[in-house]
């Protein structure tokens, strides 16, 4: 007789491909040596989520395919109706599960008979404890604590804390009355008879509801802090938004019509009605202080700049000998002035991270053409001067770069035109996995880091190119000293490690990143880093992609680069070889930017180049292999990645023959 199935995982996924696959793969190694079964069910996503599960999970996972949304209440019965163990884990698509989270999960389970359901300490992808993993029934007063502040005010406070039960120790178990859907473990016998997820709920709120329904019957629900996972928070559901807030509060409506009575259910209905409208307009207020706050705070740094440009313009050169500006000058036109020169910044995108150079010149120049075009083109326009609007136009221009310059110097530490943009990475792992994420890092990834060196417990001889910089004991103490802006944590399947330092990290400023097993993929909070995007099926069209652009780069380039020799050579490497490199490319012979490979099979065939995607990271190890590295350019190939390749390798540039790429 075939031994009973002890745990039925259940996932419901909509459009999270990357969070799903690294929840899957943690999943089935938390199951080793246990009687498990994995039931995923997707609410019809439009990515590639089902031929990701098809192609790499195969028959392990029972894949129910629904051909609408029909919400994560009915898609989670649905799993629950197709299970068959004797416990059931709820679990949101983007955790991550350490090894031996579901054997000591099952070994309380079976210690409580009382408990008919039990939640986990989970913890965000910034190492952040989430409050929810526990809560209070949200009854009248505990629900007007949270909505009007007083809660955050007092999270000790037994009366003031109930909501998030903030004045428990999280680091020890307890009994508690609500747990979160997220991850939320339930006896199938008590489920049978107490029914599943109420699917009057669509999203949100279900949890309550089941967490009551569990205490209705006589059960105790346990939250148990000796398990920790990891929950991203956000990517199954984003939250934050003005939809999330009505769709909760909807949620809250629905559970006080259900178990609430008479006056109670009346003054609950009220206060979320009156805190679904707080939370808007002070959701909305929030906005726009965070848009217009920046562009308000410059615009009176440049009226101020503008005004004293036009008073040393008035005393020393044109009223030297007596007179002044009429009024309407500085009260009516210098601000109309400091608005358009605002404006233009705000259209050229001059206020969207991550800043640029470019809109910070092109914006005040179009603010010079347009003010002066205006004062000739309409007779009603006053020119009071050219000039004192021109020399605006250039201190509008860096004002600009210093106010993005000086938060860039106090958020990162670095101005943001500099070089040292690139994010500064340590990673923190085992020697192979490190390994993996710097040669993805170096070569595929579609993230502009610089990776300072890793942690681990002693120097690695698999790691002659990597500095070590220290134990994970002192994690924090090499962030600081290296000035590292973020982690990389690659353990592999020792997932347990990498929550460990998450919540080390947790208040210092420096994010991590997770290498999941077996994936290409960077993944943190909101947060999915690919790699370039693989070549595509038409080699023709792609052949056409690959050179039209070259047609006019390479001439344009390799002159630029021919005039300016006389400053570039005492930094090149090879001085004679990139100067006859460079007339190769300007008579038509080679590329400035092609393969690292001589003609790379499967790939459309370029003249050799001076420089190839290896150079645009001078501080790759120098062992990483070629191919990968041609089939992403060939993907991602365009004369932005190309100048970006110039402008980091230009020191490496030679002649093809001599080492080139092919």
């Amino acid at each position: 007789m075939e031994a009973p199935v002890q745990l039925s995982v259940i996932i419901v996924n909509y459009n999270v491909r990357h969070f799903l696959e690294q929840c899957l793969a943690s999943v089935f190694r938390a199951l080793e040596g246990l009687r498990g079964e994995v039931i995923v069910v997707d609410n019809h996503s439009s990515d590639d989520s089902l031929e990701m599960i098809r192609e790499r999970f195969g028959d392990r996972v029972h894949l129910i395919a629904n051909q609408d949304n029909p919400g994560f209440s009915k898609a989670n019965n649905q799993g629950i109706a197709a299970a068959s163990g004797t416990y059931l884990l709820l679990l949101n698509p983007d955790t991550l599960v350490p090894p031996d989270t579901f054997r000591r999960c099952i070994a309380f389970l079976d210690a409580h008979p009382d408990a008919g359901a039990m939640g986990v300490r989970m913890i965000d992808g910034t190492g952040t404890f989430l409050p929810e993993s526990k809560r209070a029934l949200p009854t009248p007063w505990v629900s007007f604590y949270k909505i009007f502040g007083l809660s955050a005010l007092f999270p000790r406070s037994r009366r003031f804390g109930q909501y998030h039960l903030t004045y428990l120790d999280p680091k020890q178990n307890h009994a508690v009355e609500v747990l979160s859907g997220a991850c939320m473990w339930l006896r199938k016998s008590l489920t049978d008879r107490i029914g599943g997820l109420d699917e009057a709920f669509f999203m949100y709120g279900e949890d309550i509801d089941l967490s009551y329904r569990v205490t209705l019957a006589g059960f105790r629900n346990y939250y148990l802090a000796d398990a920790p996972i990891l929950h991203y928070k956000g990517e199954s559901t984003k939250k934050g938004s003005l939809n999330y807030v009505r769709v909760f509060y909807q949620a809250m409506i629905i559970f006080a019509r259900k178990h609430f009575g008479g006056q109670r259910q009346r003054w609950f209905i009220a206060a979320v009605h009156l805190a679904v409208y707080v939370r808007a307009v002070a959701a909305i207020l929030r906005r726009l202080a965070l848009r217009a706050g920046f562009p308000l705070l410059e615009g009176g740094l440049i009226y101020a700049l503008m005004y004293g440009i036009q008073a040393y313009w008035e005393h020393y050169v044109k009223y030297i000998e007596g007179g002044a500006y009429p009024p309407v000058f500085t009260q009516v036109y210098l601000p109309v002035y400091a608005a358009v020169f605002v404006g233009l910044l705000w259209l050229h995108g001059a206020y969207r991270k991550p800043y640029r150079l470019k809109p910070l010149a092109v914006a005040p120049f179009w603010g010079f053409i347009a003010i002066a075009t205006a004062t000739y083109m309409f007779p009603f326009v006053q020119n009071f001067s050219r000039a004192i609007v021109g020399l605006s136009a250039v201190f509008t221009m860096l004002i600009a770069i210093a106010t993005r310059g000086l938060l860039s110097r106090k958020a990162q530490g670095r101005f943001f035109f500099t070089e040292e943009n690139r994010r500064r990475v340590v990673i923190a792992g085992t020697p192979a996995e490190i390994r993996r994420a710097a040669g993805l890092i170096f070569g595929r990834l579609r993230y502009p880091a610089e990776v300072l060196g890793y942690v681990s417990e002693a120097p690695s001889a698999e790691l002659p190119d990597l500095a070590w910089l220290g134990r994970p004991a002192d994690l924090l103490a090499v962030g600081a000293l290296y000035r590292a802006d973020e982690w990389v944590l690659a353990f592999g399947a020792e997932t347990g490690e990498a929550l460990t330092l998450l919540e080390r990290l947790h208040g210092s400023g420096m994010p991590g990143k997770i290498l999941p097993p077996d994936s290409e993929f960077l993944i943190a909070p909101h947060t999915v880093i690919r790699p370039w995007s693989q070549a595509p099926d038409d080699a023709a069209a792609l052949r056409r992609r690959l050179t039209g652009y070259k047609r006019w780069m390479d001439p344009l380039g390799s002159a630029a680069l021919l005039l300016l020799f006389p400053l570039l050579a005492p930094a090149l490497r090879r001085p004679a070889s990139a100067w006859r490199g460079l007339w190769t490319v300007l008579r038509g012979q080679a590329h400035l930017v092609g393969y690292a490979q001589p003609a790379p099979a499967g790939l459309p065939r370029l003249r050799p180049g001076l420089l190839s995607l290896r150079d645009r990271r001078p501080d790759a190890p120098a062992d990483l292999p070629l191919g990968p590295l041609d089939a992403q350019y060939a993907a991602a190939a365009g004369w932005e990645l190309d100048l970006d390749i110039v402008l980091h390798g230009w020191r490496s540039l030679r002649a093809p023959e001599e080492g080139g790429a092919g």
